[in-house]
This record gives C-alpha cells, sequence and structure tokens, in this order.
C-alpha cells in the first residue's frame, strides 16, 4: 500500500513533499539564503558557503543555531521547522518565510516615512515583547538591528530573525565578540560574557531610529549608558515605558479637568454677577434751585439713564453669548469625557471577550486534554505542534479581526493582553512536555 505522502504527490498535482521552485535571497561571507516551496507553502533555507562547510566552526554555529531556535516558539520570532538535507544544496536549517521588508526599509529605506507614529510604537512594542520572551528562554541574541528584524506586509508584525550570533549559558561555541558594530553594546567590542544587556542596549539604538517622540528620549538614553547603568532586564525596560506613557495620559486627562473647572468657575462668577443687586448712584440734591435748573437736570438725568440702560443692554447681550459660547465649550467637554470613558469601556470588555475566545480556542484544539492524557511522548499526534502553532497564530489573527470601531492603539492593547494569556498558556504546555519526556527518559 502506498504511503500517504505518496497519495498526496500522486493525487494532487503541483502538491510536491521535496523542496521546488528554489530562488536564492541573499548571503554573506559564511551563509547563503533561499526560499523554496513545499506542499505548496513557501520556506526559507539557510545553508554554508563551500568555504565555510570546509570549517567545523562554522558547521558548530549553524548546529547551534538550530537547536537554539527549535526551542523558540514565539508570534515575534521566526520559527525554524528542522534541519535537512536538501538536492543540490546540501543541509539546511528549514524555516517559515515571511512576506514582508526589513525594518532598515522603513528607517532608511524605500519606506521610509510611510509608518505613522502609532505604528512605530506598535513595532516598537512587538520588538520588546519578543526580545523579552528570548531573555526569559537564557537566550542572547547579540546581534539585534533593523536588517534582522522584518516587518510583515499583513498587520506589520515583527520577526526577529537571523540567531548566527545567539548565545546561552548552555552553549560554547563561539564565546568571542560578535555582532554588527552600529549596533553593538561597546562591552562586546572587547570581551564577552553573556548579558541581557548587550541586547538592551541594541534595543535602544534600533528606538532612537524608530523616532517614537518626546516621551521615549530618557528612557533610550538609559538604554544607551555604561552596562551597570541600563536597565537591568526588559521587563524593567517596558515597565519604564509603561509608567511614562501612564504619566503623559494622566497629564492629557488633567488639562481636560482643568478646563472643565475653568469654566465652570467663570460660569459661576457670571451668573452671580448677573444676580448681584445693582445701585443707580447717590441722590443729588439740591436746597435752592429754580424751575429752570430743575428742569434742566431732570433732562440730564433722563438721558444719563437711557444711555446707562442702553449700556446694560448691550453688556447683557455680550454676557449671553459668552454664557452660550461656554455652555458650548462645556458641552464639548462632556460629550469628550463621555467618549473616552466609552472608549477605556470598549477596550475593557474587548479585552475580556478575547481571552474568553482564545480559552474557547485552546480547548477545542485538545492539546491540554492530549497531553493530560499522554504517557510517552512518542505517542503524540502528528498534528499536536501544528496545533500549538494555530494558537501561536490565533493571537494576530483575532486582533486583525476586530471592526473598524477600533483604532491601532486599541488593538495593541487587546494583543497586549492576549500575548500575556498567551504566554501563561504557552508555559503550562511546555511544562507539560517537559513532564512527559522527563517520565520517558526516567
Amino acid at each position: 500500500m502506498n504511503d500517504t505522502s505518496e497519495f498526496f504527490t500522486d493525487s494532487f498535482e503541483g502538491i510536491s513533499r521535496e523542496f521546488t521552485d528554489i530562488q536564492p535571497l541573499c548571503h554573506s561571507d559564511t551563509s547563503q539564503l533561499y526560499r523554496a516551496t513545499r506542499f505548496g507553502r513557501r520556506y526559507v533555507l539557510k545553508t554554508l558557503t563551500a568555504e565555510a562547510l570546509r570549517q567545523s566552526m562554522y558547521r558548530e554555529m549553524l548546529r547551534k543555531e538550530l537547536e537554539i531556535m527549535m526551542q523558540l516558539q514565539h508570534p515575534g520570532i521566526v520559527q525554524a521547522v528542522g534541519l535537512e538535507r536538501v538536492k543540490d544544496i546540501g543541509q539546511c536549517i528549514v524555516m517559515e518565510y515571511i512576506d514582508g521588508a526589513t525594518l532598515t526599509e522603513y528607517i532608511d529605506g524605500e519606506r521610509r516615512g510611510t509608518l505613522s507614529e502609532e505604528q512605530r510604537r506598535h513595532i516598537a512594542d512587538d520588538l520588546i515583547a519578543a526580545v523579552g520572551y528570548l531573555h526569559s528562554k537564557g537566550i542572547i541574541h547579540r546581534d539585534l538591528k533593523p536588517e534582522n528584524i522584518m516587518i510583515a506586509h499583513n498587520g506589520l508584525q515583527v520577526k526577529v530573525i537571523d540567531f548566527g550570533m545567539a548565545d546561552t549559558d548552555s552553549h560554547t561555541t563561539l564565546k568571542q565578540p560578535a555582532g554588527t558594530l552600529r549596533y553593538m553594546a561597546p562591552e562586546q567590542t572587547t570581551a564577552y560574557t553573556p548579558d541581557v544587556r548587550n541586547d538592551i542596549y541594541s534595543l535602544g539604538l534600533i528606538l532612537q531610529d524608530l523616532d517614537l517622540g518626546k516621551p521615549y528620549r530618557p528612557i533610550i538614553e538609559r538604554c544607551l549608558r555604561p552596562i551597570d547603568q541600563r536597565y537591568a532586564t526588559v521587563v524593567e525596560l517596558r515597565s519604564a515605558i509603561d509608567s511614562t506613557l501612564a504619566s503623559q495620559r494622566r497629564r492629557r486627562q488633567w488639562g481636560i479637568a482643568s478646563a472643565v473647572a475653568l469654566c465652570l468657575f467663570a460660569l459661576g462668577a457670571l451668573t452671580l454677577w448677573l444676580l448681584w443687586p445693582k445701585t443707580s448712584g447717590e441722590p443729588v440734591t439740591r436746597t435752592i434751585v429754580d424751575r429752570h435748573a430743575t428742569d434742566s437736570l431732570r433732562e440730564v438725568l433722563a438721558r444719563q439713564q437711557a444711555e446707562n440702560a442702553a449700556t446694560q443692554a448691550e453688556m447683557e447681550a455680550q454676557m449671553a453669548t459668552r454664557m452660550g459660547t461656554m455652555r458650548d465649550s462645556i458641552a464639548q467637554l462632556h460629550a469628550e469625557s463621555q467618549r473616552l470613558q466609552e472608549e477605556l469601556n470598549r477596550v475593557s470588555n474587548a479585552k475580556a471577550q478575547a481571552l474568553q475566545a482564545f480559552d474557547r480556542a485552546a480547548a477545542k484544539s485538545g492539546i491540554t486534554r492530549e497531553l493530560d492524557t499522554l504517557r510517552h511522548w512518542q505517542w503524540h499526534r502528528a498534528d499536536l505542534s501544528e496545533r500549538i502553532q494555530e494558537m501561536n497564530r490565533f493571537v494576530y489573527n483575532y486582533v486583525k479581526a476586530l471592526d473598524s470601531r477600533f483604532s491601532d492603539s486599541d488593538r495593541d492593547k487587546v494583543r497586549e493582553a492576549l500575548l500575556e494569556h498567551w504566554q501563561q498558556w504557552n508555559n503550562e504546555v511546555e511544562k507539560k512536555i517537559k513532564t512527559i519526556r522527563n517520565k520517558e527518559r526516567g
């Protein structure tokens, strides 16, 4: 009987289990990247050049890169599929293909100026989250730079690539200075001791290139200080950004509240002034007057009273106009306050609904049930890894499907909540897998 793969390749025209349509992408002194297609899906193949292949150090570097990448499952990091020998190319790391452009193209290339400040901040947030995940796994990238950050055309999703210089405490290969000089921390040029603050320095330069605005300047400045004065972790860096942006929002809200209070005070003062009793002045008395003088005085007083009445009427009309303007301003401020409150409620509800949707999708996938009943790793279903990857993609697919009521800022907040929820779920899945494998080895 033919196996399953033969059935598919024999029954569906254009479907092949071999890599086809292999095209070179780019190369360096030691490696070459290709784009290829298998089963109708695109992949990237990374292999060594003929010269590098003859040197054991570079072969070990390729092996280390694969071992590191196979540990990583995060929406912001390129996914490795495995290591395969490809006809006419040789031993290759097989990775997902990303339809997008490097961050360099958005900073200095053809796409320069096409991103709004909100989109640039979204990219910065995703990048910080990806590097934070790397560090939580005990991995230091060592070569963070715009050329190693892909931005997907669909949704501007960030993908960190190229782990050729990456390092962990458990590896011994390439324990020497490494990185790209423009984005390399000063201490990396003379000696190498693995430290997450090397990546934080590089992050600071990338944030500077993204031109994120005045609130980020003191944060970037601290990232670029000597190593003992930088943020100790990405978590600390993330906390500083959140605190700064929260202070900025509070100042904006305080400005609105102050304007409302000022308008209310002015309206109260105006009302008091209008209701305050007016006096017509001290009466004029004369002891000895003749009729002619009296009549003249009466004419003068009548004319003055008429002028005073006209002036009073004009002032009251002006004040009425000003009061109407103030009422309109207060109504606008009240409407803006209500709009801000509705926006906060909408985002909070969207977050809660997103987490519920994720939990339903996770339950439907059956991953947890399978791992709870699995006794030997070799018995797991072949599609388990694909189902786990599908949950990884759920976050961005869900946020992308949000309707037009949600701004980019709203989507970022929902995405952050989902990513944090997904991280907790993913940690539990990895813990279960590790337990099963440990029991199997024992």
